[in-house]
């Protein structure tokens, strides 16, 4: 179960003021997926499109329960805003999501599923730090988030299982990264190649080439192995794709690395790949307008 970035930035003292959190709460998850939604509708990523919709009327649902509650304690007067500001729950912004080159419905599932967890997070925090009926009331939205938790993770398992030829979890090693990397150099010089000068890719070609040498040189000293999530078939030979799964490997290379010459290899791989992935993005959304 996964921790809350920071904890509660107060403590509840009416139950107006409790409502008015857990509307404001509910209603910004339906701005975040009605907006993912939007975002990928416009990349044509209409099957993911309807995943987010459907996250967000779920959510939409989530908000008609929490006013109808409120409107059974007509003795407390739901407050105009939230108490304080809401906290972020959420790992990625839709913006990010929909420029992903790797989302899938299982990724797309999983997000949720870290949403929930952490929202059960917060409200377990609340009630810790409550009292009386704001307390039994925090405990009852905890309990209702554990349970939007266990139906996201059935959704999550039917996605994993659906899609686990298209995108599955593969063990990588250093020389699958360093084979990637060449893949990667050879698809931007040919990218380059029909490009204009000014753009000038050829450096990242070259960054891929010494990145493939550094995972070659440091194979003879650590031979790490863990899992990710591969590039789909049809995404392989797709720039943004490689970049994305090369610069999530060396994060996951960096937490798992046990030695620091390794852990400080991967930590300045990561960054030199998210940099590329970066001018990837802004170069493809460049070519898009």
């Amino acid at each position: 179960m996964l921790s809350l970035k920071a904890e509660p930035a107060g403590r509840l003292h009416s139950m107006g003021e409790f409502f008015a959190l857990a509307r404001a709460m509910e209603a910004d998850a339906v701005r975040r997926y009605a907006q993912t939604a939007n975002a990928l509708r416009k990349q044509n990523a209409l099957s993911l499109a309807d995943i987010f919709d459907s996250l967000a009327k779920i959510e939409r649902e989530h908000v008609e329960r929490v006013v109808e509650w409120a409107v059974e304690h007509k003795d407390a007067p739901v407050a105009a805003d939230s108490p304080w500001p809401i906290p972020d729950t959420f790992d990625v912004s839709p913006e990010e999501i929909a420029q992903s080159s790797l989302m899938t419905p299982y990724r797309a599932f999983a997000l949720a599923v870290r949403y929930e967890e952490r929202s059960f997070a917060f409200w377990t925090y609340v009630a810790a730090q409550a009292e009386g009926e704001i307390k039994e009331a925090a405990e009852r939205m905890a309990r209702e988030q554990l349970g939007h938790v266990s139906l996201l993770r059935q959704e999550r398992r039917k996605a994993f299982h659906a899609n686990r030829r298209a995108a599955k979890a593969e063990e990588a090693t250093l020389s699958v990264l360093a084979a990637a990397e060449r893949r990667l150099a050879h698809l931007i010089e040919e990218r380059d190649s029909h490009m204009p000068q000014a753009i000038g890719l050829a450096p990242f070609a070259a960054a891929s080439r010494d990145a493939a040498a550094k995972l070659d040189a440091l194979e003879s000293i650590a031979q790490p192995k863990f899992s990710i999530i591969g590039v789909p078939a049809d995404r392989e030979n797709n720039i943004a794709a490689l970049s994305e799964y090369l610069a999530e490997a060396y994060l996951r290379l960096a937490e798992s690395s046990r030695s620091e010459q390794l852990l400080t290899a991967a930590q300045e791989l990561a960054t030199s790949a998210i940099y590329r992935l970066g001018r990837m993005k802004a170069l493809k959304m460049a070519q898009e307008r």
